[in-house]
Order: structure tokens, then C-alpha cells, then sequence
């Protein structure tokens, strides 16, 4: 895991500048090692978090051994050491650093080669015969690459946004991911763009050649979300229950590899119990496993960390604990969006980011965790209202309903899951105009600026579409963005098992009825790693995450929520003016909360970065 960077110019001067600038701020992504290379027109930057080969073997830019090739690469490959063996059996390799194994690997394969690969990457590669570089980014975006053309032409790429940013620049910001954060609270969704008008992010599961003259990257896709005809899917019976257990055993196990301790993130939750309870059956080495909880709340969850604590009684498990409740607005937002690089959707990320700061304090550089597993699983309660329609359209009525009533999340939710499974395109039309009035706050002088093909609607009708949504859209991109930079701003790697792309592409090939079963979403994962995981934790049918006392918090430092949140900036006077009283007469509920805290985090995001 590390941070890169890489000029594409004309200029020899300019690219080692441009080097020097962004080695500092992307220190914190490798502070073990640096590396520059410049050939001319191209500058490539390394910098080295060492996990895997930690001698100088594994230093970066890397040569391939015929001389043709530089590479910088972030990631981790889990599979590289079965890929040497396949494919050069008779190389005699330098050290043991998956970096090695992708260059020899490239040199024989190019492109060919991504089809192989197990792992989260982003990968840069010169062609010094071509003078063309090579670029690709991993199936799911786990690791970061942003883009950026300047006026000159020139492209600039890197981990982070901060170094393609000028020193005294006032960057645009982008009226559409600003609008649809403010309205809805999502973001990260609108594919390659974000919320600076000029920086793109490299999509995932693509690659590109490209040269200087080359006014855009033209990308292609090497891996999507598979999408299996339905009459080829194949039902869940015990050979495909014992499949989906070996692939999810063989995902966690293949993420231990590492030449440096591996700790866990515990939540509570079904995942990172499986994860857990993996680890504690099949790995031989100490667990440092890190949790967050609100004591005393609603939504603690201590008993369920308890609980997968006592069924293992692993004396190798070392447990550090954070009581959330410390979480201030005042002290923290303003840290994480520096960290984030872009507003990001509520305290969670925070807290997420106290368990990788506890993490770097107990000397873990590597960190599992359960994220994931909802976005594969159909684990979200809109993906599981998805999955109902079928079981009505089959005149399955007792097993819909019954899914209704056991997951108890109240009338809304049933009332539209009815419109789904027998009015489809009413529900849908019902989505868009939900979508369309949640924007009725905003000001009219933002929305004119939305960019509304930037948008991809999706109609829950296919489920495949859903799916998609949520691995490319409203869920895991800006997952993986803020696991990798909270991880890595305190030098940590992140990693995600149920990220593996075969545990997807097995997954698709499997009917959904079984996806949902009384009232358990994710069934076929519970049903498949029961054995990894308590009772309690087996029956939960309540989705919390890292819960955080938002409105609380925004009560508790309201002094200075208010120095910042006086004026309307975004939204009409008469909605701040509302939200401005409930704060100050402390009753404020979460959705409310929510507003202050979009808004605040864009003014405070704005102010971070000097935006226009």
C-alpha cells in the first residue's frame, strides 16, 4: 500500500517539480520509502508503505527485467505468489514483493495480465519504447487514482487530490455532486466525477494506454458485475453452500498475507463476525481487533462484539475499544475532511477513522474488515425490497410476507415493496419525483448548474440494476474511499475480503429467492459461515454500522457549528432559518442533523481547499 504520482508533459523540470511538491503530501501514504523516476516526458512518484518485501528489493519505481518498463503501484495483489509459479516457473525473481511479480507479469501479458490478478490496485506503467503509459485501476475502485489535464496539456495523476491542486489555486467546484450531497446525502455515485469540477477519478475495473497527446484517457473495461441470464442461475442447495463458504474462507485467509501484523475492525455485525471468526479458526498469529461503540445507546452494540469475543475465547485476540461518545464535531470535522478530500455523509467516517488512529498506536499496519459484504449480498434494505417483487411475481405470498413482517421495518417499507412487486413503473415514478422534491430546499441559482446526465437512475425493476446501483453507484465508492483514506492517512492498510471478485462472480450465478429468507437479509453468506459467528449475531435482523450521536453532537458544539452556519449558503432562507432554530433550542433529530451537517461540510470543505 502506497501513494503514487505522475506527470505527463513536456517538460523534464516540470514533472521533477511536480514530484517535489506531492512527495510531502502523500507521505503519510508511504513513509518507508521514496522513489522518483523521469524519463523527459514522463515523471513517476513513489511512495512506500512496505507490507510485503520490506528490504530494498521492494523499492519503487520498479524496472522490469528487460529494461522496457517502469512501474509505481498501490495495492496489494493476494494471489501474486500463484502467478509466479503459473506463469514464470523458470524466472529467477529478485525478492518476494507482488510489485515484481506485475511487471515480469505485464512484460509477458500487458493488459492480458488484469484478468489474473486477485487484489485492490492502482497501477502506472511506461512503456519507454512507446513513450505511451500504462494505467488501470482494480475491479472495485478500492485504490484510488485521480486524473487531471491542465490548460498546457499536461496530465497530472495521483493518489490524492491534494498534490494536482495549484499553490494558490481557487479550484470550481461541481455544481452536480454538491447539489445531490446537500438534497439526498449521496455522493460518490456520479462515476468518474467529483466534487471539484476539474479532477476525475480513473474508473474501476478499466484500464488505458495513453500519451501526452492524448486530449482525453481512453479507458476500457477488463471486469464488470456479472450479469447472468436467469434461466442459467442454479439453485442454493448444499454443493453451492459449500462453494460460497471456500470462497469466503480462501478471501479472508488470502488477505493475511503480509510480512507485518494484521489486526480486524469488529463492529458486531454479521460481517465482520464472519471475518472474525474466520481469522480465529484458521490463523495462527495474534488478532488485534479494534471496535467502536456509544455505550448506552440505542444503537450500541457491545453485546453482539461481546458475544463473538466469548464464542472464540482466543487467548491470541487483543481487543481495543473507543467510546464514540468523545466524537466532537469541533474537533474532528474539520480534520476529516482534510483526510477525506471531499464531504462525506456523517460521523461514521469518523469514527472509522478513531479505529485506524488505534490502529497505527498498536503498530498494525494492516486492517481487515467486513465492508463489502452488504453491496454483494443485496445486505442494504433498498436491495432487499428489490428482491421481494420475485418471490410475489412467483406467488411465493407467504414467504414475501413473512420477509415483510420479520425484518419490522415499519409500514413505509412494505407499503413500498407492494408498489414495487405489482406497480413497478408507479414506484419508480414515485422514486424520481421523491428525488426531485427532496431538492425543493435548494436554491434555484444552484440547481441551474446541475448536470443532470451525470445522473444514472436506475429502475429497481431488474435486480441486476440494483446490483449495479449498489456496486457502482449510491454504496461502495465512497466506501472505498473513505476506508482508504482514514487507513492511510494514519500509514494503514485496508483490506476487504468480500471484495473478492470471485466471491461476485459465483454469487451471480445463484438464484436470489434464498438471498432473503425469514426475514434474514444476506441469508445465503449467514447460512454459508454460520459456524463463524454466534447465535445472536446470526439472527440479527437490524442494520446499525458505526453508529454516532450526530444530533447530539451537533447540540453539544453548537457555538461553533453556528460560527460557521449563520448564513445560507445553498439552501432557501426560510429551511436554514428552521434548522438555525432547532439547533439553538437543541431539538434537532437526525434528519435535521443530517442538513446541518451536509451543508456544514461543504462550507467547511470549501474553506479547506480554497474553492471558488
Amino acid at each position: 500500500m502506497c501513494g503514487i504520482a505522475c506527470y505527463i508533459g513536456n517538460s523534464a523540470e516540470g514533472g521533477l517539480k511536480f514530484a517535489a511538491r506531492a512527495q510531502p503530501m502523500l507521505k503519510h501514504r508511504g513513509p518507508d520509502d521514496t522513489g522518483v523516476f523521469n524519463d523527459g516526458s514522463i515523471t513517476l512518484l513513489h511512495m512506500r508503505l512496505s507490507i510485503l518485501e520490506l528490504s530494498e528489493l521492494g523499492h519503487q519505481p520498479m524496472a522490469s527485467s528487460c529494461g522496457r518498463y517502469q512501474i509505481i503501484f498501490n495495492g496489494e495483489i493476494y494471489n501474486h505468489l500463484e502467478l509466479r509459479k503459473k506463469y514464470l516457473p523458470g524466472y529467477a525473481f529478485r525478492g518476494h514483493s507482488d510489485t515484481e511479480t506485475i511487471i515480469e507479469l505485464f512484460r509477458l501479458k500487458q493488459e492480458k495480465m488484469l484478468n489474473e490478478l486477485v487484489g485492490m490496485w492502482a497501477i502506472i506503467i511506461w512503456d519507454k519504447s512507446t513513450k505511451k503509459v500504462f494505467i488501470s485501476r482494480d475491479r472495485y475502485g478500492q485504490k484510488p487514482l485521480y486524473t487531471r489535464r491542465l490548460g498546457d496539456g499536461t496530465w497530472l495523476l495521483s493518489s490524492e487530490i491534494k498534490p494536482m491542486l495549484g499553490e494558490n489555486e481557487h479550484p470550481a467546484y461541481n455544481a452536480t455532486a454538491l447539489t445531490e450531497f446537500i438534497a439526498l446525502g449521496n455522493y460518490g455515485h456520479l462515476g468518474s466525477h467529483t466534487f471539484f469540477k476539474d479532477v476525475q477519478q480513473f474508473p474501476q475495473g478499466a484500464y488505458a494506454w495513453h500519451s501526452f497527446a492524448d486530449s482525453t484517457i481512453n479507458h476500457k473495461a477488463y471486469w464488470v458485475l456479472p450479469d447472468i441470464r436467469d434461466t442459467d442461475k442454479v439453485p442454493y442447495d448444499a454443493g453451492v453452500k459449500r462453494k460460497l463458504h471456500d470462497l469466503v474462507v480462501d478471501a479472508v485467509l488470502s488477505q493475511t498475507l503480509s510480512d507485518v501484523p494484521i489486526g480486524i475492525t469488529l463492529s458486531g455485525g454479521i460481517d465482520s463476525s464472519i471475518v472474525t471468526g474466520i481469522l480465529s479458526t484458521y490463523y495462527d498469529k495474534e488478532i488485534n481487533i479494534f471496535t467502536a461503540q456509544s455505550p448506552n445507546s440505542n444503537f450500541d452494540e457491545t453485546r453482539y462484539v461481546d458475544a463473538v469475543i466469548k464464542k472464540w475465547n482466543n487467548p491470541r485476540f487483543i481487543v481495543h475499544s473507543k467510546n464514540l461518545d468523545a466524537l466532537s464535531v469541533k474537533e474532528d470535522l474539520v480534520k476529516y475532511l482534510k483526510i477525506q478530500e471531499e464531504p462525506f455523509g456523517d460521523p461514521s467516517i469518523i469514527a472509522h477513522g478513531f479505529l485506524m488512529k488505534m490502529a497505527a498506536d498498536a503498530g498494525i499496519k494492516v486492517i481487515l474488515n467486513g465492508q463489502g459484504a452488504d453491496e454483494i449480498f443485496f445486505g442494504y434494505n433498498n436491495m432487499a425490497q428489490a428482491l421481494l417483487p420475485g418471490q410475489f411475481k412467483s406467488l411465493q405470498f407467504s414467504k414475501f410476507f413473512g420477509n415483510l413482517k420479520a425484518m419490522k421495518l415499519g409500514k413505509g417499507f412494505m407499503l413500498r415493496a407492494l408498489l414495487q412487486s405489482t406497480l413497478p413503473d408507479l414506484e419508480n415514478r414515485l422514486r424520481i419525483q421523491s428525488r426531485i422534491k427532496r431538492r425543493g430546499h435548494i436554491l434555484p441559482e444552484l440547481l441551474e448548474q446541475v448536470d443532470e446526465s451525470m445522473i444514472n437512475m436506475y429502475s429497481y425493476e431488474n435486480l441486476y440494476n440494483v446490483w449495479s446501483e449498489s456496486v457502482y453507484g449510491v454504496h461502495l465508492p465512497h466506501l472505498v474511499q473513505y476506508d482508504d483514506r482514514n487507513g492511510m492517512a494514519y500509514s494503514v492498510e485496508g483490506r476487504m475480503p468480500f471484495l473478492d471478485h470471485r466471491i461476485a462472480d459465483f454469487v451471480a450465478t445463484i438464484r436470489p429467492n434464498e438471498f432473503l429468507k425469514n426475514g434474514l437479509r444476506k441469508f445465503i453468506l449467514r447460512d454459508a459461515c454460520r459456524q463463524y459467528m454466534p447465535e445472536e449475531v446470526y439472527l440479527r435482523t437490524d442494520k446499525i454500522g458505526f453508529f454516532t450521536p450526530l444530533a447530539d453532537s451537533l447540540m453539544r458544539d453548537k457555538d461553533w457549528v453556528m460560527s460557521h452556519f449563520k448564513d445560507e449558503k445553498f439552501v432557501k432562507p426560510e429551511f436554514h432559518k428552521n434548522l438555525v432554530a432547532l439547533l439553538m433550542e437543541n431539538k434537532l433529530d437526525t434528519p435535521n442533523a443530517l442538513h446541518i451537517w451536509r451543508q456544514l461540510s461543504v462550507l467547511l470543505w470549501m474553506l479547506a481547499f480554497s474553492v471558488e
